[in-house]
């Protein structure tokens, strides 16, 4: 793989959108303004340290409504979430709501960036289980709870799996075996939500094998839409009392090193990490 067949993804790389974002925020925090104002009255161009913006408006547009989530946390509304930092002491609320917004945006400008970087790869990594030569047992792709329902094959949903995490050790046992020894994919609801389960040398029941095509693309799981580079401004805080979800600021961007693209764009990943104020952590999930 040569880069000149990433050029749609790298030029999203080249130009993150949180350093705008850190502008817009910065605006809101010093006057009477909602984030449609800041953002019309921003400069025709904009030179970073990192990217240049000939049009930030443009930059901006496919995010007006978590900027304007932004203006309302910032005015006083209530935020839908605790968050606290890595020792669990709560932060407070501009920065948790800074945050907050902070987490979805990323999420959803990586969703266009990995989906660039994907499809010139014809990659099938994510979509299958481990080989003989890989350590792991099985691979568990988490969903949520309406994506269950994309994949026909059988589903385990029971007290007792929902007494377990994929990972517990000891592990659930399906007909008096391992479930990852089942052979074929299944969805199991655990103690901390639904994944889909593929054991050694299986394969997602929705790719299909002629072409290594998703056949279900447009209304993929959530995971399956970031599918390498993923957003650790914040993780979810799972074991917790209180009505209200808590998330941990983390303040990494996660890179996984199995993946063509990402092997190619390390630097280019760092770049962009750096240019979002991230941490960035390369890692494998196969072997």
């Amino acid at each position: 793989m040569h880069k000149t067949m990433l050029s749609e993804g790298l030029g999203l790389l080249s130009t993150p959108v949180l350093p705008l974002i850190s502008m817009v925020e910065f605006f809101l925090l010093t006057g009477d303004f909602t984030a449609a104002e800041v953002v019309e009255q921003l400069p025709d161009s904009i030179e970073t340290g990192y990217a240049s913006y000939g049009d930030p408006q443009k930059t901006l547009a496919p995010y007006s409504d978590y900027l304007s989530r932004l203006s309302g946390y910032l005015t006083g509304q209530e935020l839908p979430a605790l968050v606290t930092d890595i020792e669990g002491n709560a932060l407070d609320h501009h920065t948790a709501a800074s945050l907050l917004v902070r987490q979805d945006i990323l999420a959803a400008e990586l969703e266009r960036v990995n989906s660039a970087l994907c499809a010139p790869c014809n990659c099938t990594l994510c979509c299958t289980g481990p080989d003989e030569d890989m350590q792991q047992l099985f691979f568990e792709i988490p969903l949520k709870d309406r994506e269950a329902a994309l994949f026909p094959v059988e589903s385990i949903d029971s007290p007792e799996s929902r007494r377990f995490a994929a990972l517990d050790e000891p592990c659930l046992q399906t007909g008096g075996q391992p479930f990852y020894q089942r052979g074929a994919p299944a969805v199991i609801h655990w103690k901390n939500g639904w994944s889909l389960v593929l054991p050694r040398n299986s394969s997602c029941p929705q790719l299909e094998p002629q072409t290594g095509r998703c056949l279900i693309y447009p209304e993929r799981p959530w995971v399956c839409r970031r599918p390498q580079i993923f957003p650790y401004i914040l993780e979810p805080v799972h074991e917790h009392d209180g009505s209200l979800p808590v998330f941990r600021q983390r303040s990494t961007l996660l890179a996984v090193m199995d993946c063509p693209y990402v092997q190619v764009l390390q630097e280019e990943i760092a770049g962009y990490a750096a240019a979002c104020e991230l941490e960035i952590l390369f890692t494998h999930n196969k072997g």
